[in-house]
């Protein structure tokens, strides 16, 4: 049963890299950025995640899923990444309790420029939730240059 309090957000991020990245360094961050995303959500109050996923795919690099059903646990991951990468769309799900959509997006936002600060790296985040403020919103975080 869906509550009050349960909140979704769902969110397409398109990366850019000036430079191929090493496809264990890409896998390292994305399994970091749904951990920290998920002990970010239970220490701002969540009760409950139901799921923290998401699917990177390339286009001729491969894809790797990777999902987290408790802060405390480690990440589950499936495909793989080749070495070579310079673009990458991951499209991120989290689905959890005792959390506004609101708190979940500011989480998943400043997270993802802490996890994915790559040097080089341009990331582009576009809301794939539409009933939220009228449709999906596009916003742009560029890493610094390191």
């Amino acid at each position: 049963m869906i509550t009050s309090d349960f909140s979704a957000y769902a969110v397409k991020m398109e990366v850019h890299l000036q430079e191929s990245v090493l496809s264990a360094m890409l896998h390292s961050r994305i399994e970091s950025l749904l951990s920290t995303i998920a002990k970010e959500c239970m220490a701002a109050g969540a009760t409950l995640i139901g799921h923290i996923k998401c699917l990177a795919s390339t286009a001729d690099h491969g894809f790797l899923a990777v999902s987290v059903v408790d802060e405390r646990g480690a990440p589950r991951s499936r495909g793989g990444l080749e070495d070579g990468i310079e673009e990458i769309e991951i499209v991120l799900n989290v689905l959890l309790y005792g959390l506004s959509r609101d708190m979940v997006e500011e989480i998943v936002k400043r997270t993802t420029q802490q996890e994915l600060d790559i040097p080089g790296a341009h990331i582009h985040l576009t809301e794939l939730d539409g009933d939220h403020q009228g449709g999906g919103q596009h916003h742009e975080h560029h890493a610094h240059d390191h």
